[in-house]
């Protein structure tokens, strides 16, 4: 298993089984922030930049980026409507090749159906009502969209998370929207829709782990066996009924500051969400704040994550447990599992 890797100084292309020096380093695009592969092409990969939270990397003239070849080589193809733009969010729907949809700050909407040679803006995302209170703690407090996810078992429905605006459904492939906000922090950082039950949704936040259990009607905050506030990714196994998820003592900005970094952990539910425990590590909390946790598509029970001081770790085991393959990479925010 191979796994190119999204950082702040490029891209990493590891080997998952040999624990080492990388297979391959590129410095274009100089900067990664967020990644995503076409359904049906593995090889067809799609990286955005985002200069706030790379932490040591650069803006670059070219915010989006496009390789056909698994990571080797790649083009610049940042639409010209968003060229001043970063690039939080990418997805691709899970049943239609060649698309592609970007989610960039003052939280606009782009598609593309040909493989990211044209862009629309979702005009309809521009309507929401109250979207013009959303804001974003840091200058110039432009709110962002930070996660784009797919209902798999109806892929015409998404899910948007705003940080700092709440979470979106789109019911028709990104025509029009609707919040969704009742009862949850709106400083989102990650949807996902549980595979088996199109009803369970779960969202990370600034303010904790959230769980819904009518498609987003209404949320309730987890509390049992949690004991960080600030969380990012999480990643869903139908099999086990479990969620996985990470948490900071706090958000970004105390990672570099603060005498234990991030002070993350990782947390495992066995119950669809309503309960966690923490993930037992001999070297207790992370410096390091998870930022992706991928399953691997040939082996529903392994998983992979990169963390923002540069490490890669896996799980064999449905994530009860982790370690690392790799570290003192450049900060790793993104990865995808190649063939």
């Amino acid at each position: 298993m191979r796994l190119c890797v999204g950082t702040s100084k490029g891209i990493v292309i590891l080997d998952a089984d040999r624990v080492g020096a990388p297979l391959m380093v590129l410095a274009d695009p100089s900067s990664i922030w967020c990644m995503a592969q076409d359904c049906r092409d593995p090889n067809l990969i799609y990286a955005g930049a985002s200069a706030y939270m790379l932490m040591g990397g650069s803006r670059e003239a070219t915010a989006l980026s496009r390789s056909v070849d698994g990571g080797r080589t790649w083009t610049g193809i940042t639409p010209r409507a968003s060229y001043e733009e970063d690039i939080w969010a990418i997805a691709t729907p899970p049943d239609r090749p060649d698309e592609v949809l970007i989610g960039t700050p003052h939280a606009r909407l782009f598609k593309s159906l040909d493989r990211g040679r044209t862009f629309d803006e979702c005009l309809g995302f521009l309507d929401l009502p109250g979207r013009e209170r959303w804001s974003f703690p840091a200058p110039p407090h432009l709110p962002h969209v930070r996660s784009i996810s797919f209902d798999r078992s109806n892929p015409s429905t998404m899910y948007v998370g705003v940080e700092e605006g709440g979470v979106i459904r789109s019911r028709d492939r990104a025509a029009s929207f609707e919040l969704l906000n009742r009862g949850i922090d709106p400083d989102v950082h990650c949807v996902a829709v549980d595979p088996r039950d199109s009803r369970l949704l779960y969202a990370a936040t600034g303010g904790g782990f959230y769980r819904s259990e009518n498609a987003g009607a209404s949320w309730r905050r987890a509390s049992i066996g949690v004991s960080r506030p600030y969380t990012v990714p999480v990643a869903v196994h139908p099999r086990i009924d479990g969620v996985v998820y990470t948490a900071a003592a706090g958000p970004p900005p105390t990672w570099s500051t603060s005498h234990n970094g991030a002070d993350a952990m990782l947390f495992r539910s066995l119950d669809h969400g309503r309960t966690f425990h923490a993930i037992a590590d001999e070297a207790g909390p992370m410096r390091g704040m998870v930022m992706r946790i991928v399953q691997s598509p040939a082996n529903s029970d392994e998983l992979f994550a990169v963390t923002s001081d540069g490490t890669v770790i896996r799980s064999r085991d449905c994530g009860e447990s982790f370690v690392a393959i790799a570290s003192k990479l450049p900060p790793a925010y993104d990865l995808v599992t190649l063939p």
